[in-house]
């Protein structure tokens, strides 16, 4: 669980990192065009769908050390391509390896999580590393704040330093064998992972994480141009909602796991989405930068808890000890997907309508919730 969780923090550090200074990096705001912004996002995106099911197939056949071993010597060549260039072209291709691997990191990660679980603290157990794991929102951002007033490539070097043990520890350390219950082939575990995308209990219980994923990547492209535009506030400002992510999402975590641990991760989920709705709709009228740090923090939190209690009901409902890699492969290649059409419509509906793209959001997010509430399943304990 250790190299899971160190693993999912180096990559959401170098995230973090690069998020807000992206338009620096590209040679300022006044250079940032939004269609080739929002393209960067959406080619890290679909990498990261494209290698994910393979990705969990491969962690199921031959163990997750494996797996997250290659997927860190990925990403570190991605982050020596931010240091090289500065064309928004460029970052594309850059940001389509980092996709990449991140896609193997995240299935090995939360197999390495469920190897040995406890059935009953799955969620605590999940909910840590991912809390944990992705304080490099919280990190990245700050560092990319105080380090990039100086040169905008340093807070990368910091990254791929942090990186660099991590990488080692995984190339090093001594690969576990996968525990086996049955004999599968490599086209019966892909046919058993697509008739899982065609069952509609579970297509409606990732609901949740695909809403999450379409605006919360959004964000990350909106946040950069909304601070200037529409609060009155510069590089720093931005920064300061980026770790005001990665507190809320790494505190909200742990929390989500307990409370889906003890409630059940369906209540859970109705309960938050409405303080979420509410927020997104709100940030339409909101131009004062506090009072829309309060909002979108409500956002955040409401939306992290929803994440893990989510993975929780996932894992419980439809996973085995021999299956827990492409069944997040899965669940993040069907919710990845809200990855690449969340910033292609929003960062350009943006361009158009400005903070007015909240509410848009908001009602998006009810069509989703009503569709979860009618479909996703009530117990935890399914045999499929």
């Amino acid at each position: 669980m250790l190299l899971g969780t160190l693993a999912l923090f180096v990559v959401s550090l170098g995230y973090g990192v690069i998020v807000p200074l992206l338009p620096d990096l590209a040679g300022g705001r006044a250079a940032t065009d939004e269609a080739l912004l929002s393209a960067v996002y959406a080619s890290y995106a679909a990498t990261k769908i494209a290698v994910q099911v393979p990705g969990g197939v491969w962690v199921d056949r031959v163990g997750p050390d494996r797996v997250m071993g290659l997927a860190l010597v990925g990403y570190s060549l991605s982050l020596v391509g931010f240091l090289f260039g500065g064309d928004l072209r460029w970052f594309t291709a850059v940001r389509a390896l980092e996709g990449a691997a991140t896609g193997l990191v995240y299935p090995a990660a939360f197999a390495l999580a469920m190897r040995g679980a406890d059935p009953l603290r799955t969620g605590r157990r999940l909910g840590t590393m991912a809390g944990l794991g992705t304080a490099g929102l919280l990190v990245g951002p700050a560092l990319g704040g105080w380090l990039g007033e100086t040169d905008p490539r340093l807070p990368v070097w910091v990254a791929l330093a942090a990186t660099m043990p991590v990488l080692v520890w995984a190339l090093l350390r001594k690969a576990e064998k996968p525990t086996r219950v049955e004999e599968r082939t490599v086209g019966d575990e892909v046919r058993g992972l697509v008739k899982l995308a065609r069952n509609l209990a579970f297509v409606a219980l990732m609901l949740p994480i695909a809403f999450n994923k379409l605006t919360f990547s959004s964000f990350q492209g909106l946040l950069p141009l909304w601070g200037p535009d529409v609060l009155g506030v510069g590089t720093r400002g931005v920064t300061a909602y980026f770790i005001l992510t990665g507190v809320c999402f790494g505190a909200a975590q742990p929390l989500a796991g307990w409370l889906a641990d003890k409630m059940g991760a369906r209540p859970v989920v109705l309960v938050a989405a409405l303080p979420m709705l509410f927020a997104l709709g709100a940030l339409a009228w909101i131009e004062d930068p506090i009072w829309f740090g309060v909002a979108y923090g409500s956002y955040v939190a409401a939306a992290s808890v929803m994440f893990t209690a989510t993975m929780k009901h996932a894992a419980r409902a439809f996973g085995t000890e021999d299956t827990y890699g492409g069944l997040f492969g899965m669940l993040g290649t069907l919710t990845d997907l809200m990855t690449i059409v969340g910033p292609l419509l929003f960062i350009n509906m943006y361009a158009g309508i400005r903070a007015d793209v909240g509410l848009w959001m908001a009602g998006i997010g009810v069509v989703f919730f009503v569709a979860y509430a009618l479909r996703a399943p009530h117990s935890e304990e399914i045999a499929t």
